[in-house]
């Protein structure tokens, strides 16, 4: 304790510098004392190298941030302060080692980073070995491919249903995504099916090769299913031509759109419902019915909230759905929740990640 007194006496006289190197050498004399003790080290004494600590932070290079960083990143009673002031540096070198280790920051510290910093920023949180739900939210919402696969795979992460229903939406098409998504072990059966039927031709076979006999005769099983279920979903050519048309007849009315969008879904008119998302949402038509169709209704349920619809739009569009299960009751409670959860901002941002993957699948290879 005299020695971290004698460092804090020298602490004051240097800071009156600007000596960096000096600022650097008692940085590490004092992270020494602290790495030498920290076992057994009290709350109060550890407050008290955290004082000091932060004080030099922001008075030393980059270089001595980052050896700080990865000193204090994976001690479990590092100070506070410090963890704070290293996990929000812009500098993803200085920030990255606490990012994916400290056990100091809190899911609430995680999501107020993840939620203002950038990929790097996000991409090193989702390799921490326990993510909660709650940090995952923000990681599927704001996280590049990188960082949605890193989620993905990383079988310390939990997710939240409507997380779990992003990334399988923002699977289709996206190889890497969609081989991460299949070995988890918490992805229900409707969302695996949901994986299949937008997976690639590529995708598909690299589960088959990795799957044993059981699970390439489930797999074989339920691209059946798509392949019949997608053939009695077809609508022609010529039914979109014909609703594109009357839609576009009163497309410049916004308001009236919306209102059609009703009359179309309680009609069962898909053609027309098909033209009219697509003319409100400026989604192309081919990429709309695919939504419209899917063996899942969160895509639907995501472009509804990413154009503003009322929930009562929404569950209308989303009760005549083609794909609909019989048991869709008893899935409106948790589909109603989730709507009022999901934010306009991350459906936009969903639904454009999809629209994008969906665009490089058609880019020749």
């Amino acid at each position: 304790m005299s020695q971290a007194l004698q460092i804090i006496d020298e602490l004051e006289v240097a800071l009156k510098s600007n000596s960096t190197e000096r600022h650097h050498a008692i940085l590490k004399s004092v992270t020494g004392l602290f790495l030498a003790g920290c076992d057994r080290m009290t709350e109060e004494i550890s407050s008290l190298f955290d004082d000091v600590i932060v004080r030099l932070v922001d008075h030393v290079e980059s270089r001595a941030r980052v050896e700080l960083s990865r000193d204090v990143a994976p001690i479990a009673n590092a100070p506070h302060n410090v963890i704070h002031r290293l996990a929000a540096d812009d500098d993803i070198t200085v920030a990255g080692p606490v990012l994916a280790q400290s056990p100091r920051l809190t899911d609430q510290n995680l999501v107020e980073i993840a939620e203002s910093k950038g990929q790097s920023h996000l991409s090193k949180i989702a390799e921490r070995r326990q993510l909660s739900p709650v940090v995952t939210d923000v990681l599927v919402d704001r996280g590049d491919r990188e960082v949605v696969t890193k989620v993905a795979g990383n079988s310390g992460a939990r997710l939240s249903k409507t997380g779990m229903s992003m990334l399988t939406m923002r699977a289709s098409g996206d190889n890497d995504l969609t081989q991460a998504m299949t070995r988890r072990v918490d992805i229900s059966p409707a969302l695996f099916k949901r994986l299949l039927s937008h997976a690639t031709e590529e995708a598909r076979q690299r589960m088959l090769d990795a799957a044993g006999p059981a699970e390439r005769e489930a797999i074989n099983r339920v691209l059946t299913q798509l392949a019949d279920q997608a053939g009695s979903r077809i609508i022609s050519q010529k039914e979109y031509v014909a609703a594109q048309r009357l839609v576009l007849s009163f497309s410049q009315d916004t308001e009236q759109t919306r209102s059609k969008v009703l009359q179309f879904a309680d009609g069962n008119r898909i053609a027309e419902l098909v033209a009219a998302l697509s003319i409100l949402s400026c989604v192309p038509v081919v990429l709309v019915s695919r939504l419209i169709c899917d063996t899942e209704p969160f895509g639907t349920m995501v472009m509804c909230k990413a154009i503003g619809l009322d929930w009562h739009i929404a569950h209308a569009v989303l009760n005549n759905l083609p794909g609909m299960s019989e048991d869709r009751e008893e899935k409106f409670g948790e589909m109603e929740e989730q709507y009022n959860r999901l934010s306009t901002e991350s459906a936009e941002r969903l639904l454009a990640h999809w629209q994008a993957c969906q665009a490089r699948q058609q880019l020749p290879h």
